[in-house]
Order: structure tokens, then C-alpha cells, then sequence
């Protein structure tokens, strides 16, 4: 069924949150007068990549088409991505305008030009390109291999960015990405960036030439600037995006302009019985398979649907019609939109061509058609849209702005369409330039009595005011004689000399007053704020008019400047009022314009036609043929056409687009298992548009490495997604270091279908189940808050962070993919789930697997006979102190044996600080940090880890030349209770402990080992302490102390606790004993002092007894007593050891021998080592393995009659077979090809190994069919 009848995106999903009711305006001033650029495009710069960046892949190009680029390795819109199961052949962007011959014998003639991105051959057989190329300097010139510009692939950027020359702070922006949002801001997970232009459509150039200044340009002076966009956040992960600004860099305006959206399924990846229909209440493109039955990729899986939403059409900001809602009946808020407008009337359209940009039957609109009206059919409904009236509507306009009277109403009831000033096609004053009226009010009626309308006079004296945002400085005023004109109208009109403006209702009241002239008097890029503002807000709102249409820029957060960067120091940052982007090749900043989505009147999808495949000739088709078929508005196909080979057509227009500026249109591809699932997956794209694509960003991508093992793989990798700042987190005001914690994935397929295996509600396969998850000891576990779909994101258990892990759960000779993943704990006071880095793969077209930074392949197996592990010099497991006496130890582990350097040598050495105590615990001398130092060349160290304090418990180091450091610490120091003792076990056991006596002394635990000599009495001095105001005298003792660790003997107060001496204050002998028979019982202290860090003498320790023991004595003459303290890692410690790398033990290698084996044997058919087939056809590669095999091995394959069928190297391309990364790979691999290549027969076949100063092994294998 054919209808005559455009349709337009009634209501489009806003999410904008307002910050101030009104319209801000621009402090940066916007390009009016335009100057077309020196952009010219170079076919040679022509590039094809692939979009990858979510679930998805598909081939894009630079010339405006993406999954097909002439390659045979294209991907079609693949999904999952590795799968090869694939679903739309094509995307192409057209761009169409009807145009005046402006050169040549027929100046005026009609002519219709149609630039579209590939199938068209210049048929005039010039080298010249009849279809858009890229524009010149937007790739890397080294070459094609280097893709289109990318934002996750600096080597693809190039040396510079052409548009960005006119930064004076950093011309070119060099080094740096050319973002959406502005300079190195990374908002999509995968960006690719480009420009095409059709500067070589040289078909019409005798006739129409669309720059003066340039009279070889072709085409319609188009440059188009394309983003491809992907994102890893769950919601939208199965979505591509593809945004196109087109610009008009020529000097003519074009009146009549359209575009054109060619799409081409092949979905399930046979052709031939394919649906591809357009559902107008959805505004969806579907793409489904008849039987849902695909090639041999999708296996039993039935195949999905595609469906592509336009989430952005053209705008028409001069038609006065809200053609989006947003600003009348798709709910608005009222605070920045008309609400209570009028809806465009069936009435309206007596006399109007809609399809010519002219305003035919004088009602003040132009092109009104029956998508704008109300109405109900059998498709559905619509409310309709509302039109600019000129009225304040719901009276938030202007203050002291005029009403509309009674007088009005009654002279607005004799013209046909209630205008006011009525008749204004009989009325001299209100006739343009070509003859056509000047309509103001429109539907003029008693319910707009006492409401405001504009008459273009600054009614509120807002136009001057000092630091206003709608202030326009430099407007000129009312003056008398203006006012006297007026007066002698009967409507108070008065016409601004040579120009098609009018002020209304000018009287004394307006004298001095600023009034709008058209001009932007101060030059910040708006005409005319802040006069008549709050009057049909949001009808016909644009992106290039330097106003915050929707009110959603907020000066905390958006205030960045024309970069749209913080603290870069451009233009327009930290100002106070919005930056425009509009007429400059820079952003601006959010929420305004360029990068305010909702900041457009777009007038939605107008025709759809499907065809079939491979009907249309681009070459031999004439533009006006496809200006008239696919972009005049009003021919919708809504009939399915039978199964088949259909392609679509999706169209926008007409609208203007005059030199200089630029319209968009903007889609998204979405990929779903059905129906339902693709148009929720079209939901949260367009809120994902309507949010202008900003939202939680994941935390930066680990680095992964794996070693392969035997029964094991260890993966192992950085920490830098930990430092992650969430921008878009900060922006709202919250926290932007949101990182939480990572997820390990296995699979046995790149397209890690393994772990695809946890449902959402509605039975969707959304989730991957990870075999490891490690997060922050933080108090955030257990299961996100906010759901998808009905499941939630778990957070973890307070597990801890860890970079290493050993999976044990592997079988030798298979291949695994594993992903490590970085994830966030979201905001929940935002309503915003966890997000979690991408998984990076793709198999390319010759079957070969590229992984990103986080995703590794491989196949554990057991090294080669003999292997002797790398390993670190050691005693007894641990590393050699050469310096101090700490008693904490240094262990470590091998995690990757290929990267330890052989012979390589280091030094740990460490800071330490002293703890202040409390009034009653003593100071504490502690580690503070170590550093690893790689001394190898001791002329030349090299720090590896600086001021690490990785050695405390619960810390991991991290992996450094292919170890990893494990530390005892001892916190403190302490007595070692189990290593300090007399020399005779029958006396009390020696204690000590710091001395404090608060508040007057705080013992230091000095980290030494000290003796305690009990000699003949009286025959060493005590030293005296003072204590407060008691004194401690000095006295002959029977004791002396000596520091083990120096050698020299210490000093000691005395202390006679158990007053068997005379008491504390006697300074008669003493000898050093303990009392447990008194009351209370007690011991003596012998209190040392010695020196002190930093200078002079203090006290340390107190010695004492224990005399909580019994069965013991008091030490005698003769006694030694050794205390042994536990030391921590101190200043004066220093380790030093030297790395082995692996090696091989050739005879154990030799008696190993034996254990060579093939696996399987017997062959049969197949086995779980071959991997998944990579090519469409074909049985895919085989497999048989030779195991345990010794270093340096050649196995020769014979058959039963002793024919040579392979010769077979392990480790062959590597320099000797003894590096370490091919003694950890002990087995071969065999295809079952033959020397030249051939499959061999079944059968029993004979094998001979051979290693070089090893030895030699004979054995037998069957191939069985």
C-alpha cells in the first residue's frame, strides 16, 4: 500500500534537564558571513576498518558507506562479532537539492544534483569522482593499513587535524583526538572519525557551479563530517552509531535540499528470503529473515532481526512549525517550550504545496501537510504539532510586552486565517521583496485576549543590562521620529528602512528602547536576544543560532570553553555564558548548539520506497530520476514486500540549507534476536541521542599477558584502569574515581558465546559469567541496585584486588580465549548501572585472530622433557640480605619464565619512619616503602618500582621482568620471644619491652639484638635517669649490656622494682633479680640508653624477668642472656639477588624420552584440540599433537611402508629452540597435510623423533575415517 503521506518523528524521547527557564545565549561569536573552506577531497586517502568496539562489527568506509568497501573480507553488520553470522549489506548516505543554473546558455534553469557514496562511474570517462570521497588530511598518509582515524588507535590519527589549524593555543591539535565533544575527550567507547566531500562531481559544472570563489568545485559544495560511534555499555552494546553533519561550504544557498539513507540486508546471511520493511509508528527500518532459518554460521541459533533508527533528521528552523513536538505536543516542559500552543489545523492545508519551501496560501507557514495535523487512521494516531503564532501562549514571554485586544480579535476575524494584521497580501506595508506577506499573528482569537505577543522591541530593557545573558549591547533604539511613523498607522506599525522587519504597537512607552534589527550587534554569535524571548520557545529551534534553546546548559559543569575542554584556556571558558560551536570547526561546549542534539526542529522521515536488489543502476539513473523517486516527500512504501532480495530507501526532507550551514542526520543500526528486543534496543539508543551520547563511562582497558602451562594458564596484568576518572560522574557532581574491580572471562570461541550464558528477564542472553571476579576491600558487594531488564550487575564479595591469576581448570592442547574486564560501581543515585571495559577480538578475514590489550589467546601444554623453571638466587626460598638485620623476609614467584632476564641483577632497598606514639605507647620505627632497582649495569640503574608500599599485607607487587615479589614484613619491632633465652633454661625468662612512664618518657624500639652478661657484683656502673622529678641514682650493678649488632657496650639505668636493694632511690650495689614471692610480685628493670636517630641519647628498652614462671632461679655470675628482636624492613636493609632464566636438564630430558606420545591415537574423524572452522566453508583444520617432546625436536611422519609424508620442527621459526617461551611448549602440532600440502589417507603411520644431544624416539599412530 502506497500512501501519500509523510511522516514525520512526532514525538522524539528529550531527556534534557533544564538548568534556568529562558534561552542562554552564545558568548562566542558565530561565523554569519560565511567563506567557504579549502577542504577538497583525495581519493587516494580512500580507507575501509572495522567497527568493533561492542558486540558488533561492521566494515566502514570514508566515503560514506559502510559493510560493503569492495573488500572480500567485509563484515556485513556482524553479530555477535567472530561469528560471521551477519545481517545488513549496506548503508549509504545521499544528499540531493534542486538547484538554479548559475552559469552557461541557461541561467535559471531547474536542475536536480544528487551526490551519493558509491556504484557511480563518471560517464564522461574522466578521472574525476562522481560520488563522495574523503576529504583530504583527516587519515594517516603512511598508508591504507593504518584504517580511518579512530579514537582508540593513536597510530591511525594524523600528523594533524586540518580543521583544527585555527587554534591559537594548539594549531592542528596534534597528538591529540579530534572528539565529538571536543579535544581528547574519549566519550565513545570506539570513535572513527572522517570527512567526504563531492568537489570532483564535476557533472553539472557547466551549468551550476556551487562556489564562487572556487569555479572548478563540483557537486553542491557539500563537506560532510561522519562519526562512527560504539559503545560497550550494556544497554546499547548491540548498537552502532552513525552521525552525519552535513555542511554547506559553498556560497549559494540551497532551497530545497534532501537525504537519502540506502539500506541492504542479508540477514541470517542468506539473501534470498529476506523482509526489509519500514514501520512508520516506530520509525524503524526492519530487516528480518522469512523463515528465520540462517547459513551454516548460525548452526541451529534462529537469526535475529537489524532494525535502524533515525534518531536525527534535518531541521526546518523557518517554516514556523514545531515539526519535532518537542516545543508544543510531545509533552514539553513548559519552562523552556510553548506549551498551550496551537496545533497546526486540517485547514492549514487548503492551498499549500508542501513540497516547494514556499508559503502558498499566505497562512504564515510554509509546507504544513497532514503529518502536522491531528489525526487517527488505521496506523495509529498522532496529536499533531503546534506552529509559531507570535503569541505567548503560556505566559512566561516577555514582561510588559503588548496583549493582544478585542480590537485585534475583531480585525483578525475577517481574514481567512485570523492573521493580524489582517489581509496583509492587500497591505503594502506588510509586502516582502518578492511580493509575498509578511504574516505576524496567525489564528488570531478571543482565547489570546490579554496574552503577549512580539512586536520586536525589547519590552523589559534587558538589551544593556550589565552581565545579562540576554543582553545584546550595541542594538539600536527607538527613537521619536519612529515612533511619530507609528502613530499614523492604524496598528502602530513601523517597517525598518530596506528591510522585511517590523516592530508592531510602537508608542511612547517604547521610546529608547532597544528593538531587533537582524543584526548581531555584540557580536557573540546571537541575533536579537532577549528580545520577544519566552514566545514559541522551542519551535523552530537550530543548532547554528547561538541560543540554549532547551535551557540545559549548566554554567557548574559546561562552562569549557570552545574546545569544550576544561582548563585549556580557550575562548569562551569559565565565562559565565555558553559557547557556541555553531560556525566554527570547534565543538563549543555541552548542551548548546553543535552538541545539543535537542537544540534542532527536525522534520522526521518523509518517504520510503523498497526495491530490489540490484535494480538500480547509479550510473545510468539520472539525478532528477532519484531527487523526484526518493527525496520528494509524501511516497511512504508500508506494504512488506514478499520474501526476497529488497533493498530500502529511507528519505528527509525538504528543507533549506544555505551556505554555511549545516543539517544532520543520524541513525542507529541495532541488532536483537526479535522484534521486541530490537525495538528496546532503539529505546535506549535514543535515549542515548537525546542524552547527546553522554553518559558513565567504563574504567580504561587493563593489559593483559598469559603464559601457558602445563594444566594451567597464568594471565597477569596492569593496573592502570585503577586511576580512572569518570568525566561524565564528575559532571554531575559525583564521584568520577569509580573503579571497583575486574572479571575474568574464558571461552573456547572469539566471540566468547562459552560465557554468554546469563539471561535477562525477558529471557535474553545479556551477560557473560566470569570464572574470577576481584574487587575493593570498600564495603560496595553484592548485587548493583539498578537493574537491566530485570537482572543486576554483581559487584563482588570484598575479595580484593589481584593481578595474577592461575587457572587451573585447563586441558593441554585446547585453545582458550580469556578477557580481563575493569568495571565500575556505577551511581545509583543516578539511576547508572555498572559499566565494564570492552572485549576486544576480532577474526579477521583470513581466519588469523587480533586481540585488544585485555584479551589474550592461548593453548596451555606441557613444556619441553627436561624444563628446569626459572628462578630468582635464593636461600632456602628466599632472597639474600647482603645489608642490615631485618628478620622479615623477601619471597617471590615466577608468573612468565619469558620474561625473566637471564643474568639480570637487582636491589631492594627501603625508607623507613618513625610512628609517634600516644601519652602511653611508645614512638615506632617502621618500613615506609622499598624500591626495586635493576642494577645490572651499575653505571646505569634503573629504578623499576619507586617508593612502593606494595609490601604491606593484603598488597600485591606487581609483576616486574616476570616475577613477582612476596613480603613477610615484620610490622614492628619486638622481641622475639622464641628465639631470646638464657644460656641456662632453668632461669626466668628475659622480657623486653619499650620503657614508658607517661608523661615523661616514651622508650624508642630500637631494632637491635643486644647480650646480657650477669658478672661479679658491683663491677658495673648504672647509668643515672632522670624521671619527672624523681631521679634515678647511679649504682654499682652485676650486669652488662652489649648491642649484638654494633658490638658496643650499652648504657642502663637501674631500677630496684622487687626492693631487694635497698629500693628505687638507693644507689647502693644491685644485682639484677626478680621478687615472685612479694607483694605485688616484681622484677628489675634494666632501662638502656643509647643513641638516637638524628643525634644525641635516649631511652629504648626495658629488660626485666618474667616471673610469671615457676621451677626457675634469678640469673648467677656466669649467666648470658641473648634477646633477639623482629625487625622490620629498615633504611639499613638491602637485598640483592640475580635472575635465572629457564633452562634444560638434558638428561632428565634424556630418560623422558619414553613419555612421547600422539594424542589422539587412534585419529578419528576429529578431536576437541581442532578449533572452530574460521572460513564459511570447508571442513576446517585438523589436528594431531606430539607431546613431551624434548628442546630442539624434529618428528618425521612415514607411512607403514616407510614413505616420508612431513618433517616436523618444535618451536620451528624460532632462533634456536631454546628461548624461553619454546621450552615452555613441548608439543606439535600437526595438520594432517602432506609435504605438498595434501590431506593424507587413513591408516597407520609411523613416526621418529629426533633431538639433538638428547636422543631418539620411535612410535606408531592409526588415522581412522
Amino acid at each position: 500500500m502506497r500512501m501519500r503521506l509523510p511522516h514525520s518523528c512526532l514525538i522524539m524521547l528529550a531527556l534534557a534537564a533544564g538548568w534556568i527557564a529562558g534561552n542562554l545565549t552564545a558568548a562566542q561569536p558565530i561565523e554569519r558571513e560565511h567563506v567557504p573552506s579549502k577542504e577538497r577531497v583525495d581519493p587516494l586517502e580512500r580507507r575501509r576498518d572495522d567497527i568493533d568496539g561492542n558486540n558488533v562489527r561492521a566494515t566502514i568506509t570514508n566515503w560514506l558507506q559502510t559493510a560493503q568497501s569492495g573488500n572480500p573480507g567485509d563484515f556485513w553488520y556482524e553479530w555477535p562479532k567472530n561469528t560471521r553470522r551477519i545481517y545488513v549489506s549496506l548503508t549509504q548516505l545521499w544528499v540531493g537539492a534542486q538547484v538554479k543554473a548559475n552559469v552557461g546558455s541557461n541561467p535559471g534553469q531547474t536542475l536536480y544534483i544528487v551526490d551519493v557514496a558509491d556504484f557511480r562511474q563518471n560517464r564522461f570517462g574522466g578521472t574525476n569522482s562522481w560520488t563522495f570521497e574523503p576529504i583530504k588530511g583527516y587519515v594517516n598518509p603512511a598508508g591504507s593499513e593504518y584504517g580511518i582515524a579512530q579514537s582508540d588507535d593513536p597510530e591511525s590519527w594524523p600528523p594533524f587535524w586540518p580543521d583544527k589549524l585555527a587554534d591559537q593555543n594548539d594549531p592542528g591539535w596534534r597528538g591529540s583526538w579530534n572528539g565529538f565533544f571536543g579535544k581528547n575527550i574519549f566519550n565513545a567507547d570506539q570513535e572513527f572519525f572522517f570527512k567526504a566531500g563531492d568537489d570532483q562531481y564535476d557533472r553539472y559544472l557547466n551549468a551550476y557551479r556551487p562556489d564562487s570563489t572556487d569555479p572548478t568545485r563540483g557537486g553542491l559544495g557539500l563537506v560532510v563530517e561522519a562519526r562512527y560511534m560504539a559503545w560497550t555499555q550494556i544497554l546499547i552494546d548491540d548498537v552502532v552509531f552513525l552521525l552525519y553533519e552535513v555542511k554547506n561550504d559553498g556560497t549559494e544557498d540551497l532551497e530545497r535540499v534532501g537525504f537519502t539513507v540506502w539500506l541492504a540486508d542479508c540477514v541470517g546471511g542468506d539473501c534470498g528470503d529476506d523482509i526489509p520493511f519500514f514501520d512508520i509508528l516506530e520509525d524503524v527500518a526492519f530487516m528480518t529473515d522469512r523463515d528465520g532459518v540462517g547459513d551454516q554460521n548460525f548452526g541451529p541459533d534462529p537469526v535475529g532481526v537489524a532494525a535502524i533508527t533515525f534518531l536525527e533528521t534535518p531541521g526546518n528552523g523557518i517554516d514556523r512549525i514545531d515539526n519535532d513536538a518537542d516545543g508544543s505536543t510531545g509533552n514539553p516542559d513548559c519552562s523552556v517550550a510553548e506549551c498551550n500552543s496551537p496545533v497546526v489545523p486540517e485547514a492549514f492545508l487548503v492551498g499549500e504545496n508542501p513540497l516547494n519551501g514556499i508559503d502558498d496560501n499566505g497562512n504564515g507557514l510554509i509546507d504544513e501537510n497532514a503529518s502536522h495535523v491531528p489525526f487517527q487512521a488505521e496506523q495509529g494516531s498522532s496529536p499533531g504539532v503546534g506552529y509559531a503564532d507570535f503569541i505567548d501562549n503560556d505566559g512566561d514571554g516577555e514582561l510588559n510586552s503588548p496583549v493582544v485586544t478585542e480590537a485585534m480579535v475583531a480585525a483578525a476575524a475577517a481574514d481567512v486565517w485570523n492573521r493580524w494584521p489582517p489581509n496583509p497580501e492587500a497591505d503594502s506595508l506588510q509586502q516582502r521583496a518578492d511580493g509575498r506577506p509578511i504574516v505576524h499573528l496567525i489564528g488570531v482569537g478571543q482565547e489570546d485576549i490579554g496574552r503577549g505577543f512580539k512586536d520586536g522591541i525589547d519590552n523589559d530593557n534587558t538589551c544593556d543590562a550589565e552581565g545579562h545573558i540576554l543582553a545584546e549591547p550595541g542594538s539600536p533604539r527607538v527613537t521619536q521620529e519612529m515612533i511619530d511613523a507609528a502613530a499614523s498607522d492604524p496598528y502602530r506599525r513601523y517597517r525598518l528602512p530596506g528591510t522585511d522587519l517590523i516592530l508592531y504597537d510602537v508608542g511612547p512607552e517604547d521610546l529608547g528602547k532597544c528593538y531587533a534589527d537582524g543584526v548581531d550587534n555584540d557580536g557573540d554569535g546571537a541575533v536579537d536576544e532577549g528580545i520577544d524571548e519566552g514566545i514559541d520557545e522551542m519551535i523552530d529551534e537550530r543548532r547554528d543560532d547561538g541560543l540554549d534553546n532547551d535551557g540545559d546548559w549548566n554554567p557548574l559543569r559546561d562552562d569549557t570553553g570552545l574546545d569544550g575542554v576544561p582548563y585549556s584556556g580557550d575562548p569562551g571558558e569559565a565565562d559565565g555564558l555558553p559557547t557556541s560551536g555553531a560556525g566554527t570547526p570547534f565543538p563549543g561546549e555541552r548542551n548548546i548548539d553543535k552538541t545539543d542534539v535537542a537544540e534542532s526542529d527536525q522534520i522526521g522521515i518523509t518517504n520510503v520506497q523498497v526495491f530490489p536488489a540490484g535494480s538500480l543502476n547509479l550510473t545510468q539513473t539520472a539525478d532528477q530520476t532519484l531527487f523526484n523517486t526518493f527525496m520528494l516527500p509524501g511516497e511512504l512504501e508500508l506494504e512488506r514486500p514478499p520474501a526476497g532480495d529488497n533493498d530500502l530507501a529511507v528519505s528527509s526532507g525538504l528543507f533549506p540549507l544555505r551556505a554555511g550551514q549545516i543539517e544532520r542526520i543520524s541513525l542507529a543500526v541495532v541488532l536483537a534476536t526479535g522484534r521486541e528486543e530490537a525495538l528496546q534496543g532503539r529505546d535506549y539508543a535514543l535515549s542515548a541521542y537525546a542524552e547527546d551520547y553522554q553518559f558513565a563511562q567504563a574504567p580504561l582497558t587493563p593489559t593483559v599477558v598469559a603464559v601457558p602451562g602445563d594444566g594451567r594458564v597464568t594471565l597477569y596484568w596492569d593496573a592502570k584502569a585503577e586511576e580512572s576518572v569518570d568525566a561524565y560522574l564528575e559532571s554531575i557532581g559525583l564521584n568520577g574515581r569509580d573503579f571497583e574491580g575486574y572479571r575474568i572471562y574464558r571461552a573456547t570461541d572469539p566471540a566468547f558465546l562459552d560465557a554468554l550464558v546469563i539471561t535477562d528477564g525477558f529471557g535474553n542472553l545479556t551477560f557473560r559469567k566470569p570464572i574470577a571476579q576481584f574487587d575493593l576491600k570498600d564495603g560496595i558487594t553484592g548485587f548493583h541496585p539498578v537493574d537491566i531488564n530485570g537482572i543486576k550487575f554483581y559487584l563482588g564479595n570484598d575479595s580484593g584486588i589481584r593481578h595474577v591469576f592461575v587457572d587451573t581448570t585447563v586441558t593441554n592442547g585446547i585453545t582458550y580465549y580469556y578477557a580481563v574486564t575493569a568495571y565500575d560501581f556505577g551511581a545509583a543515585e543516578a539511576n547508572i548501572a555498572p559499566t565494564e571495559t570492552p572485549i576486544r577480538i576480532r577474526r579477521l578475514p583470513d581466519g588469523t585472530i587480533e586481540t585488544g590489550p585485555n584479551v589474550v589467546r592461548v593453548t596451555p601444554t606441557a613444556p619441553v622433557a627436561g624444563y628446569q623453571n626459572a628462578e630468582l638466587e635464593n636461600v632456602e626460598g628466599f632472597l639474600p640480605r647482603v645489608q642490615g638485620f631485618t628478620t622479615s623476609r623477601i619471597g617471590y614467584q615466577i608468573i612468565d619464565p619469558r620474561a625473566v632476564r637471564d643474568g639480570a641483577r637487582y636491589r631492594i632497598v627501603f625508607e623507613d619512619t618513625l610512628i609517634p606514639g600516644t601519652r602511653t605507647t611508645p614512638d615506632t620505627l617502621t618500613t615506609k616503602n622499598f624500591s626495586l632497582i635493576d642494577i645490572t649495569d651499575p653505571d646505569n640503574p634503573d629504578t623499576l618500582l619507586h617508593r612502593s608500599t606494595a609490601f604491606k599485607p593484603g598488597r600485591e607487587v606487581p609483576v616486574v621482568d616476570g616475577f613477582q615479589l612476596i613480603f613477610f614484613p615484620d610490622p614492628y619491632v619486638v622481641q622475639d620471644r622464641n628465639q631470646s633465652g638464657w644460656n641456662n633454661p632453668d632461669v626466668y625468662d628475659p622480657v623486653m619491652e619499650p620503657f614508658v612512664q607517661p608523661p615523661f618518657i616514651k622508650g624508642l624500639r630500637n631494632p637491635a639484638d643486644y647480650r646480657v652478661e650477669i658478672v661479679a657484683d658491683g663491677s658495673v656502673m648504672s647509668e643515672p635517669l632522670q624521671i619527672g622529678p624523681q631521679l634515678i641514682p647511679a649504682r654499682p650493678t652485676n650486669v652488662r649490656v652489649v648491642n649484638v649488632s654494633t658490638g658496643q657496650e650499652v648504657k642502663f639505668a637501674f631500677l630496684d622494682r622487687d626492693n631487694t636493694d635497698g629500693g628505687v632511690f638507693a644507689d647502693t650495689p644491685a644485682r639484677f633479680t626478680a621478687s615472685p614471692e612479694a607483694t605485688p610480685p616484681a622484677s628489675d628493670y634494666l632501662i638502656l640508653i643509647e643513641p638516637l636517630p638524628g643525634g644525641g641519647e635516649g631511652v629504648t628498652w626495658r629488660i626485666s624477668l618474667d616471673i610469671t614462671q615457676t621451677g626457675r632461679r634469678n640469673p648467677q655470675q656466669g649467666d648470658v642472656a641473648t634477646l633477639v628482636t623482629r625487625k622490620p624492613f629498615l633504611s639499613t636493609d638491602v637485598f640483592e639477588f640475580t635472575a635465572r632464566g629457564p633452562t634444560v636438564d638434558r638428561e632428565k630430558a634424556r630418560s623422558l624420552l619414553d613419555q612421547i606420545r600422539v594424542v589422539p591415537n587412534p585419529y578419528i574423524a576429529t578431536n576437541r584440540f581442532e578449533q572452530q572452522n574460521p572460513f564459511a566453508t570447508g571442513r576446517g583444520p585438523r589436528a594431531i599433537h606430539f607431546i613431551h617432546l624434548p628442546p630442539q625436536a624434529t618428528v618425521r611422519i612415514f607411512t607403514i611402508s616407510g614413505r616420508l609424508v612431513r618433517t616436523l620442527h618444535l618451536n620451528q621459526g624460532a632462533n634456536d629452540g631454546l628461548d624461553a617461551a619454546s621450552l615452555l611448549n613441548g608439543t606439535l602440532v600437526w595438520d594432517l597435510l602432506t609435504e605438498d600440502g595434501l590431506e593424507v589417507s587413513y591408516g597407520v603411520y609411523l613416526y621418529h623423533v629426533e633431538a639433538p644431544g638428547i636422543g631418539e624416539k620411535t612410535g606408531t599412530f592409526a588415522i581412522i575415517k
